[in-house]
């Protein structure tokens, strides 16, 4: 009887409890969606209110219930992907296979429905605080402008700052001394202060007093090396043996250079003595009787009392006095000069609460220039008084808050907070931020406009609104690389980190908290991460690494999905990566990766089955695919494929007639009868650059030949022995073409390119067209604004009348057979630049003679 009660009462307990765990597994889908409605309603609340947090809100409890709802933000999609990817692994699975299966899968499903009970949990008790203790006046939305903002100048002219005109008559003075010895000035000011600016006036006027002038930049996470490369490429050319020199080398190759010189070189940037002492201490600059100058800028006292020369020679940055704060406001704000009484009284309040930190007037213009209304300029007094008063802050974080939430559109906040993830200093691709950005969903299709065409408006945006500044031209004239404020990304970083945007982990520090990090970029090394059993890896979307290049990871790291299941975009930038696992099938919303390291020589063929993988970058390994897994052709979100030389596409099943319908970027194939194939059905209706390497001449002309069906290609590149087909071949839509190590005829290339209507840029690089002459037709490249030549072996140069007839930019490196110009260039109006490095004789004496007034010539021997 006892052991009868006992099973009686064991039922008693167990039966509801299976119950419960059924009613878990069934109702988990149906939870899972319904959490996912609930985000959906947070991420828009969370809009609503971002954009007047910290400037319209002042009490602590809306703050609070802010962060906290944040904060479940990240977990919640983190429930959410891992619903997505189980149900993913599961439906790829074989019948047996599914079968065998079916219990964990059950069993994950179970735990599923159990984390999204706990996460409503969370949710009502959070919004019950909320009615509870927040008054809904303290919440209510202020009013909102939301019409589109004018668009901003490109950056703050040196020549629209007010009130340096005697500060550059003190430095300069300070520079100009008649002592032969090497003298070190420096500038001395708080960020913001104009210490850059400053420094930029006084190089433009007096570089061309020195033979030889140079200016770096030094970011607050340098190294020694990139400095000393910096400061040798502004006086030399950079070759590849100069590249693979140590701190050392690079400082005696520099000494070397220097000495017996007169030199000028700024560094913008010291922050640390070890830095100057690390150079004096090497003798990088010699300190002879030729009246060499070094100018720096600091913030540190420290700094410029150790490397100046004596304290005369040290320039603090005073704020701007009251006049010129506010003429340097009404010259941003009023471009006519012409400004009311009212708005003048206002201005001239609002640009004293500056505390006469022209970055703060700057920000604040573009402010005030939207809205010239009497009854806003007093909105913004209160708020800027509010603001410059917070203690908790760093100087001008206020006014660039202000900034941030009213003057840049709502569209490219997130796109700058993004920026916050790369170090200082750092030189960013513009077109990998443009790919980030896309797969990150912070811009998308829109209309008939692809993502990417609209992220690269975008980033124009940016630039203009003066928040990035533009270290590197593409060809075109586009950006190739860009740097960000030093003081917009402080911002970034702590407004992120406030937000639940984002999270930075460096070598010494981490800007986190106790929330569980959607995004995190790491400054150091990926394996200091991965080796640690860190809770948040699950829930993790977004994982970014820029190694530390003094670092040695011999070892390297296996990147193992198991622990990050729910990755949509994967950087792990020069890291060392021994190997990829083969459990990468289960990360199916992957959409970024870029593996950058040339120790990675082979990887799963399961990533070539991941559905929403946008960008694939492994251009930079050394992974060996005699032929791409033919699971590619299943990738139908592929955008942009980056790809190792010697790389050949799969061909594919006569049963398939899939297409790449979303390829943009196919870089670098070798071409064979299979590639031209598949040029010619279409299979890559979308393509806009394609880049060949090519091995076997007669594949190369078999791919050349089709080329005509896609309509989409704007950018051609050819590298290596190439054969081209007859004329008229190509596609008009091109924009750029370029050929490397392609030794093909002269004539065979006018014949092809001169028909483009559309060709703006024209590379000839390294040997890539020879003949005794180069002959242009009369009116032919119509479009052509960009050409650049290098090591071609052509003696002679023929233009006819009306050829390139917008020409706006000639570079011609190396090209020592060629003798002379054509006559015709030296009546093109258009032209702008004129860039030689090592000439002939002839055309060094051509040169030399040219009528310089109507563009820019620079001879480099």
């Amino acid at each position: 009887m006892e052991s009868i009660h006992l099973v009686t009462e064991l039922l008693h307990f167990v039966i509801p409890y299976l119950i419960k765990q059924v009613q878990l597994i069934k109702g988990a889908p149906e939870q899972v969606r319904s959490l996912h409605s609930e985000l959906q309603f947070i991420e828009k609340s969370l809009k609503q209110y971002e954009s007047f947090d910290r400037i319209f809100m002042e009490d602590n409890t809306v703050q609070e219930w802010l962060i906290q709802i944040r904060s479940l933000v990240p977990e919640t999609k983190g429930i959410f992907n891992t619903y997505k990817t189980a149900k993913h692994v599961q439906n790829q699975r074989t019948w047996p296979n599914s079968w065998l299966n079916a219990v964990p899968h059950v069993l994950e499903l179970r735990d599923i429905g159990k984390r999204v009970k706990k996460m409503k949990k969370k949710i009502e008790e959070i919004n019950s605080y909320k009615n509870k203790y927040c008054l809904e006046s303290q919440v209510a939305k202020p009013k909102r402008n939301s019409e589109w903002l004018e668009r901003q100048r490109r950056e703050v002219e040196e020549e629209n700052v007010e009130g340096f005109e005697v500060a550059i008559q003190q430095v300069t003075s300070m520079l100009l001394t008649k002592a032969l010895t090497r003298e070190v000035v420096s500038i001395v000011g708080t960020t913001g202060s104009g210490k850059t600016t400053l420094a930029k006036k006084i190089y433009r006027t007096m570089s061309k007093q020195f033979e030889h002038p140079a200016w770096a930049f030094v970011p607050s996470i340098y190294s020694m090396r990139d400095l000393l490369l910096d400061i040798l490429k502004d006086l030399m050319p950079i070759g590849e043996e100069t590249l693979k020199l140590d701190d050392v080398r690079l400082a005696q190759k520099l000494r070397n250079f220097l000495q017996g010189k007169k030199y000028l070189v700024v560094i913008d940037g010291v922050e640390e003595t070890q830095l100057w002492e690390t150079l004096r201490k090497e003798k990088v600059f010699p300190n002879e009787n030729h009246g060499s100058r070094l100018l720096l800028t600091t913030r540190s006292t420290r700094v410029a009392s150790l490397a100046s020369s004596s304290r005369d020679r040290v320039h603090k940055m005073d704020p701007l006095d009251e006049t010129s704060r506010w003429t340097l406001l009404k010259k941003l704000v009023f471009k006519d000069g012409r400004c009311s009484p009212e708005l003048e009284h206002l201005g001239k309040q609002i640009a004293t609460k500056c505390d006469g930190l022209p970055l703060a007037i700057v920000s604040l213009a573009s402010l005030l220039d939207r809205d010239k209304r009497y009854g806003q300029w007093v909105d913004i007094i209160s708020n800027v008084s509010w603001y410059l008063n917070q203690q908790d802050s760093p100087p001008c974080f206020g006014i660039l808050d202000l900034t941030y939430h009213t003057t840049i559109p709502e569209h490219l906040r997130k796109c700058l907070l993004y920026l916050g993830a790369y170090p200082s200093g750092s030189e960013i691709l513009a077109r990998q931020v443009i790919n980030l950005w896309v797969a990150e969903e912070l811009v998308k299709d829109e209309g008939g406009s692809k993502a990417e065409e609209i992220a690269w408006r975008y980033l124009e945006d940016l630039f203009s609104l003066s928040l990035i500044e533009v270290v590197r031209k593409r060809s075109d004239g586009g950006i190739r690389k860009f740097r960000i404020h030093e003081i917009w990304r402080m911002f970034c970083v702590l407004k992120s980190e406030r937000t639940g945007f984002l999270q930075i982990h460096t070598k010494f520090v981490s800007h986190s908290s106790n929330k569980t990090p959607w995004r995190l970029s790491i400054h150091h090394e990926l394996r200091c991460i991965l080796s640690n059993n860190q809770d948040y890896l699950p829930d993790i979307c977004t994982l970014l690494c820029f190694h530390d290049r003094d670092s040695h990871d011999s070892k390297g790291s296996k990147l193992d999905f198991d622990r990050s299941p729910c990755l949509t975009v994967l950087d792990v930038g020069s890291t060392r990566v021994s190997k990829v696992d083969e459990n990468i099938k289960r990360s199916c919303l992957l959409k970024y990766l870029k593996l950058n390291h040339p120790s990675l020589n082979r990887l799963p063929r399961t990533l070539f089955s991941l559905p929403n993988l946008q960008t694939l970058d492994i251009k930079n390994t050394c992974v060996m695919f005699p032929y791409l897994p033919s699971g590619i052709w299943g990738m139908q979100n592929l955008r942009h494929l980056l790809l190792p030389p010697y790389t050949m596409l799969p061909k594919r099943s006569d049963q398939s007639r899939k297409c790449l319908w979303h390829l943009q970027t196919l870089s670098t194939i070798t071409p064979d009868g299979n590639t031209a194939a598949l040029i010619f059905h279409s299979r890559f209706p979308s393509l806009i650059k394609l880049s060949l390497n090519s091995q076997e001449m007669e594949n190369t002309k078999r791919c050349l030949e089709r080329l005509n069906k896609l309509g989409c290609l704007q950018k051609l590149k050819i590298i290596n022995r190439a054969v081209f087909p007859v004329p008229r071949t190509f596609p008009t839509s091109l924009v750029k073409v370029s050929l490397v190590k392609t030794d093909l005829a002269a004539d065979d290339v006018m014949r092809m390119l001169e028909y483009l209507d559309h060709l703006q840029v024209l590379k000839l690089l390294k040997r890539s067209i020879r003949g005794p002459e180069l002959e242009m037709k009369p009116n032919s490249f119509p479009q052509l604004r960009f050409l650049f030549m290098e090591e071609i072996l052509v003696k002679t140069w023929r233009m006819g009348d009306g050829a390139m007839g917008i020409l706006e930019e000639l570079t011609i490196t190396r090209c020592h057979e060629l003798e002379s110009l054509p006559k015709q260039l030296r009546h093109r109006h258009n032209i702008r630049h004129v860039k030689v490095n090592s000439p002939s004789h002839g055309l060094r004496r051509e040169l030399e003679q040219l009528n310089v007034q109507q563009c820019e010539v620079q001879i480099h021997f």
